[in-house]
């Protein structure tokens, strides 16, 4: 499975007893886990704008997930999941959202996230 960055966010902020943490363990606790280099950057951003050091958090990441690289056919996929689902009407879905998404179908992987652009994918569980 593949886990978005809206997931491992609610991962940090959630308390292991809570709903949404036991929600999101059912789902991946037997799971191989993955996410896409291109998330260490997102993973920084929020790290660094909430007083976390976003090393220590990368570094522990790294021990339980597989990151996958980031490739010029992943860019291109990407970019056209991008372009289709503009074309759709979901007009906030982002680069790299298409990148995330095109990430997990390269490894037959599902994606699981909290962002409600990825309702309508086959291939992604949305939380909430």
């Amino acid at each position: 499975m593949l886990l978005d960055t809206s997931i491992i966010i609610e991962i940090f902020r959630s308390e292991k007893n809570s709903k949404t943490f036991e929600e999101i363990y059912e789902l991946i606790k037997d799971e191989p886990l993955f996410i896409s280099v291109i998330q260490i950057g997102e993973i920084s951003d929020w790290c660094l704008k909430n007083n976390i050091d976003p090393e220590k958090r990368i570094s522990k990441l790294r021990q339980l997930l597989n990151i996958i690289p980031l490739s010029e056919k992943l860019c291109f996929e990407g970019s056209q999941i991008k372009f289709n689902l503009r074309k759709k009407g979901i007009s906030k879905f982002s680069l790299i959202d298409g990148i995330i998404l095109a990430s997990a179908r390269s490894i037959n992987q599902k994606l699981i996230t909290m962002d409600k652009d990825f309702r309508k994918i086959k291939d992604a569980i949305v939380l909430r």
